[in-house]
């Protein structure tokens, strides 16, 4: 689906009107938004039954004079039903007919003062939606001095009322390519068209993507399309370890077996070698015992309470007895499994000493994943790509034209580095002490439990925890001599 958001500054002219029709036929929109048409209601039917007779639309010519917001769809693709309209915006609710999607969307044309603009935070607040919940348009204001470039500096009265519409709404950027700033008048550039979302919206099932496309010649404003959903399928999850996995009985078994597999050659190459070949029982592990984990909580929940009846009604019952005393023991270890899953997950500290939490954890945890989660990249060529196999092929060709490449450097002037302030003695000869094993030792175990994994998903716990990295550190560096960090060997 695909959901298209621009300010016209005026749509009277033929030739404007031409140009918006080539765009939504080229890119095969669904639904439309356009705003500050300066359309009044008889023009505004012209057009429509001369140009867009396939689409359906609704306006706000009648709260605000002109068609100051125009909201059109393809009813062959998408149902639109409209909630609300005001002056400055025009709710609506959105239903895929393909894939049954669902969910609400607010088209905003923000007036330019800032007094006008407080009736449309105010019908923001009383409208907010529950559900999914997308808010795009003009909003005719920054959130903050990065929006702005050029010009006068960006005040915090002119950006409170908006932060606090958007603190409370809990509304954010949706993750975009493209234009950043989205009009300018050759001069002060500023970015004040965005498509934000609540939420709820990282509940819907579908990878959602903005593209912010330059303004072109028809108007000095950007426009943006908000794709949801796409063709390509997720990429393949990396590995993570977890820590709440080293509770269970059949972990040790599991390490210790997967360490003993013989491997030769250098000691760094046996280490990464044995860390691969435990990925795959680990993974198994965790699909096994510990998949879907808030699911088996509550199902192990509800067969505690099903057996605690039955006992109360059987309370001379010895096996039933030991059931429910299983079903506790094995609840208690499961609870705390899944307060370790998402306290790792999420990384928050206050999930430490609480438990996992309400929706609003939920929605963290989903909405962070979807934020890391990149759907399209723009290529070193210039062409936007929505394909997981082509977005990490850029990646590794990025890095790769990085790799062996040299550049002009200018030697070390030491006129200039004796000039500045230099360390004492004391702390000279503290940099250049030997680094010895208990150091390494006490800076690896410094590391907290819940802290970032390395690059192949394996937290400083899981290392911690049986001492294999250390031991694999001590023998390497009996057999490899380190240089000291600032000796004159440098």
């Amino acid at each position: 689906m695909l959901l298209f958001s621009w300010n016209v500054r005026g749509l009277n002219s033929p030739l404007k009107q031409h140009e918006l029709v080539r765009l939504m036929q080229k890119h095969k929109f669904d639904v439309c938004g356009l705003l500050e048409t300066k359309l009044v209601s008889s023009k505004l039917q012209f057009m429509h039954r001369f140009r867009l007779k396939c689409w359906k639309l609704v306006s706000n010519v009648e709260a605000a004079g002109t068609a100051r917001v125009i909201v059109l769809w393809n009813p062959s693709t998408v149902h639109v039903d409209v909630l609300d309209s005001s002056s400055q915006f025009i709710h609506v609710s959105i239903r895929c007919l393909s894939s049954h999607l669902t969910f609400a969307a607010s088209f905003v044309y923000g007036y330019n003062t800032i007094s006008g603009r407080r009736t449309l935070w105010d019908g923001l607040k009383s409208w907010a939606s529950t559900g999914p919940w997308l808010v795009l348009g003009d909003f005719n204001s920054t959130l903050s001095q990065d929006d702005k470039y050029n010009g006068e500096p960006v005040s915090s009265y002119e950006v409170s009322d908006f932060r606090a519409c958007c603190s409370e709404l809990e509304l954010s950027d949706l993750n975009y390519t493209g234009c950043h700033y989205t009009w300018s008048n050759g001069t002060v550039w500023t970015k004040i068209d965005r498509v934000l979302a609540n939420p709820s919206w990282n509940n819907i099932q579908l990878t959602s993507h903005v593209h912010v496309h330059p303004a072109g010649a028809f108007s000095d404003h950007s426009g943006a399309h908000v794709r949801i959903g796409g063709s390509s399928p997720p990429g393949r999850r990396s590995f993570k370890f977890f820590n709440m996995w080293i509770e269970h009985s059949e972990y040790a078994g599991l390490i210790s077996d997967g360490w003993q597999i013989p491997v030769e050659g250098s000691p760094m190459f046996i280490l990464c070698r044995k860390l691969k070949s435990l990925k795959q029982p680990l993974k198994s592990l965790n699909k096994l015992h510990f998949s879907h984990i808030s699911e088996r909580v509550t199902r192990m929940e509800a067969d505690l309470e099903h057996h605690q009846h039955l006992l109360h009604d059987s309370r001379d019952d010895i096996s039933l007895l030991n059931r429910v005393n299983a079903l506790k023991i094995n609840l208690i270890n499961l609870k705390s499994a899944e307060q370790a899953f998402f306290s790792q997950k999420l990384k928050c500290t206050f999930l430490k000493d609480s438990d996992r939490g309400t929706r609003f954890f939920h929605a963290l945890m989903s909405h962070r994943h979807r934020k890391s989660f990149i759907p399209a990249l723009q290529c070193s060529t210039g062409d936007l790509t929505t394909n997981i196999d082509e977005v990490g092929a850029e990646f590794v060709q990025f890095y790769q034209s990085l790799l062996g490449t040299s550049s002009a450097i200018s030697p070390i002037d030491e006129d200039v580095v004796h000039s500045g302030p230099c360390l004492d003695t004391t702390h000279s000869d503290f940099l250049l002490a030997p680094v010895t094993n208990e150091t390494i030792k006490e800076a690896l175990f410094s590391v907290g439990n819940n802290k970032a994994p390395g690059p192949d998903g394996f937290s400083l716990f899981f290392s911690n925890s049986l001492g294999i990295l250390w031991e694999l550190i001590s023998v390497q560096r009996s057999r490899i001599s380190f240089p000291l960090v600032g000796s004159s060997s440098r």
